[in-house]
């Protein structure tokens, strides 16, 4: 069964859509591992599409679609927006920090998402971007 939520690509949305996540964790039964993870990188991905995704764009058309789905031992969240064209999974990691000094808070978001997705997948069409993160109901 496919469990779908519209949010607009504001950060005050945070909230909703992790209180979303809770109750389908709940009637799934996830470890909490599980919830962990999906949690973290839908933020992730909703954080950079509302601060980067709309920078230019149509503030009318800053809907969300949200999706969780099970198949079998994966939950598999997709993430769809018509802001600007953005391939997550195509940017380069970061270089590593010598020291403490050297290290920066931000940038790290999308490396917190290949860590913590099983899978991850990317597509343009139409206008649309559509990321899709499979999670492990065990990890």
């Amino acid at each position: 069964m496919q469990e779908k939520l519209v949010v607009s690509a504001k950060l005050v949305e945070f909230a909703r859509v992790c209180n979303w996540i809770k109750a389908l964790a709940l009637r799934s039964v996830l470890p909490q591992s599980t919830l962990f993870a999906i949690q973290l990188c839908c933020e992730e991905a909703l954080s950079n599409i509302a601060r980067y995704g709309f920078a230019h764009g149509d503030a009318s058309s800053r809907e969300v679609q949200l999706s969780v789905e099970q198949a079998g031992d994966l939950i598999i969240l997709t993430i769809k927006d018509r802001g600007m064209a953005f391939n997550p999974l195509g940017v380069p990691p970061p270089p590593k920090p010598a020291t403490v000094e050297e290290a920066s808070a931000g940038g790290w978001g999308i490396q917190l998402i290949r860590k913590f997705a099983r899978s991850q997948a990317y597509e343009r069409r139409d206008g649309v971007n559509c990321l899709t993160l499979c999670f492990g109901i065990d990890c």
